[in-house]
């Protein structure tokens, strides 16, 4: 017997959590499915992920050159018409989308070919701190509207489920399925310091400095002006002066943090030739070593306005790591506050908790280890893989009786 066909359709090949997350799961469902993903481009300012095809193997790829990020009519309706006809050759059972943009061309496309099964995966939603009060009501609405044409769609976290159906009423609670993603756990643990030690070398960090770290797309919705908030309070309040801040990423809003760091008078440098060991701020730019990374850092932080579940938090604390986070999106699955993490509401707040981390050893390693234990437990990948086949297969099944 055929095995079904399934064709995912991912907003950009991008460096970042979903691109990490989709890979390794349709990697995980090759045995079960004959499997195209298609993705578009990355946009100029974010670094390509076309390394982790080398990585996860077991599905075929096609690029649309035209499914960009930005709202651009003509390429949008371009980027739908290729859809379409991926979709018409390869005949998929399921079509399954990702990102926002996917989610409008992709569903719309497979309904109107009449594929068998349509899924729509929310990563989190731009409802609120993207866009104006208008714009977001339109968004909504559209939504609202491609929801009745999908067969189901996805929330990865609970509070993301409860936006979605008691919220925004964007579906009826029996759609919205709850499939949370989880992360290769295993790559992350460092037992023996090789990691830490690498990445410490490059970036000429002393034994006893305290690295702080955040990791990201560099965008306003990530509120890095909150992270050099905090770390310029640190810096001024903590009683040890070895500390370092790593600005992990890339994206548009970095030349606005650069001048937020110069108007406060707070000292930066960048990977490579140039860099300089005494500055306080470091931009690492995109890394493909994200578990050297975090194995580096001693503390990891995340500041956004919105998420969905963030993987830098879930990929720091599979390294044992103590994470300190706004309270945003499915942060609160994720951290039991004081226990596998701290969850702070206001600039105050976090200051006074990182604060307590830089002066505490042994704080720093009761967090890490209880986060290290709770993504060993919850956070499998396995999991997220074995969920998803699952509903698949019970979408096809209902919709062949």
């Amino acid at each position: 017997m055929p095995k079904p066909k399934l064709l995912v359709l991912l907003n950009r090949l991008a460096v970042g959590g979903p691109a990490t997350d989709l890979l390794s799961v349709l990697s995980g469902l090759s045995n079960d499915f004959t499997i195209l993903l298609v993705a578009g481009e990355p946009d100029p300012d974010e670094q390509p992920a076309d390394f982790l095809l080398e990585q996860y193997k077991g599905f075929e790829t096609k690029k649309i050159y035209f499914l960009r990020r930005s709202v651009i009519p003509v390429d949008d309706v371009k980027a739908y018409y290729q859809v379409k006809q991926i979709i018409q050759e390869f005949k998929p059972d399921i079509v399954h989308t990702h990102g926002a943009k996917p989610g409008v061309l992709g569903r719309w496309a497979a309904h109107k070919l009449g594929v068998p099964v349509i899924l729509h995966t929310f990563h989190g939603h731009v409802f609120h701190s993207y866009f104006n009060r208008f714009v977001s009501k339109r968004i909504i609405a559209l939504e609202r509207k491609l929801a009745k044409i999908s067969s189901a769609v996805i929330a990865i976290n609970q509070t993301l489920k409860d936006e979605l159906v008691n919220v925004y009423a964007v579906a009826p609670a029996q759609k919205v399925k709850l499939v949370k993603i989880g992360v290769e756990t295993e790559r992350f643990p460092d037992n023996d310091e090789t990691k830490r030690n690498r990445f410490r070398n490059e970036f000429y960090v002393r034994e006893h400095t305290i690295a702080i770290g955040i990791a990201g797309r560099l965008v306003p919705v990530k509120n890095h002006s909150f992270f050099i908030e905090v770390a310029e309070r640190v810096l001024q309040q903590s009683t040890n002066r070895q500390l370092k801040f790593f600005i992990v990423g890339d994206g548009a809003e970095k030349a606005n943090i650069i001048r937020r760091l110069n108007e406060k008078k707070l000292s930066y440098t960048q990977a490579g030739a140039l860099y300089n060991p005494s500055a306080s701020f470091v931009f690492t730019s995109w890394r493909n070593d994200m578990d050297a990374v975090y194995a580096g850092l001693d503390m990891v932080l995340l500041t956004s306005l919105n998420e969905g579940t963030p993987v830098s938090l879930m990929e720091a604390m599979s390294a044992a790591k103590p994470v300190v986070s706004t309270n945003v999106g499915g942060v609160a699955e994720l951290i039991e506050h004081g226990t596998t993490g701290f969850i702070c509401n206001s600039i105050e707040q976090m200051t006074k908790t990182v604060l307590q981390l830089v002066e505490s050893a042994e704080l720093r390693k009761q967090a890490g280890t209880a986060a290290q234990a709770f993504a060993q437990a919850q956070l499998s990948k396995q999991t997220e893989i074995n969920e998803l086949r699952s509903l698949y297969l019970q979408l096809l099944a209902q919709h062949n009786r």
